[in-house]
């Protein structure tokens, strides 16, 4: 199996900019780069903050721009979602009792499961895994087979990250969470939310943060609660499975200025031994 994740889309009602940005041109020109590139993976994983307010016209809009895409396209739950209107709009996305839009993706010697870590109170922006979607990602790793890979997707990052704004906006329930992981760990942990790449190891397992694609969070670490927000190029990861490796790549959408062959320059020059 191989995807591509990408996070942090933050569409808005009107389809007009956002921190100067405009959310749908950006996201056009991902569409485009995997479908000119990448339409062979499996599909697409867009782990949360799909629209900014959580508004019905930000989805129909994130819609148009993801029918476009010539793979499947699966959607997660970030802080700034709202799954009531998310639901009219997305009537199809697979969800758990409940109504939270969790679900297991399966392919060849990979397992994928997708938690929603929404609190869906407006203007909460943590994270929280309640006992019913803890109890449903229990049961789906012990249905996971050993000898398949186990990735676990969410918004919502459950440590620490030294970037004390977004630490004070993670998941709430990281100890309720590792007492499942601690059964069976995952092979890799995929997240959103941070809007900066950053990887790493949390309790031994390794986990990748995507950058989001509107706007991306400054790397500050200054002790100060109010978002430091700046404006790069975003980026797509892709998600391979290579022999017994899983292995994240990341690809700038705009920020490939040039492409060109190594040529001369690139053989090594013969050296004569005196």
């Amino acid at each position: 199996m191989s995807f591509v994740q990408i996070s942090d889309t933050h569409f808005i009602q009107g389809g007009g900019e956002l921190y100067e940005t405009n959310p749908a041109l950006r996201l056009r020109d991902g569409v485009a780069m995997i479908n000119e590139d990448y339409k062979s993976l499996d599909f697409v994983l867009a782990t949360g903050d799909l629209a900014h307010y959580g508004e019905k016209d930000a989805y129909i809009r994130l819609k148009a721009e993801l029918d476009e895409l010539e793979i499947p396209c699966y959607l997660m739950m970030g802080n700034h979602d709202s799954r009531t209107p998310f639901r009219e709009i997305f009537p199809d996305m697979p969800a758990m009792e409940g109504g939270f839009y969790q679900y297991a993706l399966e392919s060849g010697n990979m397992r994928i499961l997708c938690l929603d870590s929404l609190n869906d109170v407006p203007g909460d922006h943590i994270g929280r895994l309640c006992e019913a979607r803890l109890r449903w990602l229990d049961e789906e790793i012990r249905k996971t087979p050993l000898d398949k890979k186990l990735v676990i997707a969410n918004h919502h990052p459950p440590f620490d990250l030294g970037l004390p704004a977004m630490d004070a906006i993670k998941l709430r329930d990281s100890e309720a969470l590792w007492e499942v992981l601690s059964n069976r760990k995952p092979d890799l942990m995929l997240f959103g939310h941070v809007h900066r790449p950053i990887s790493g190891a949390w309790k031994g397992i390794p986990f990748h943060i995507q950058r989001g694609f509107n706007h991306q969070v400054a790397l500050s670490f200054e002790e100060d609660l109010s978002i430091p927000f700046c404006e790069e190029y975003p980026d797509i990861a892709i998600v391979r499975n290579v022999g017994d490796s899983l292995i994240v790549y990341t690809r700038s959408v705009g920020g490939e200025f040039r492409h060109f062959p190594s040529g001369a320059e690139n053989k090594q020059p013969e050296f004569s031994i005196p």
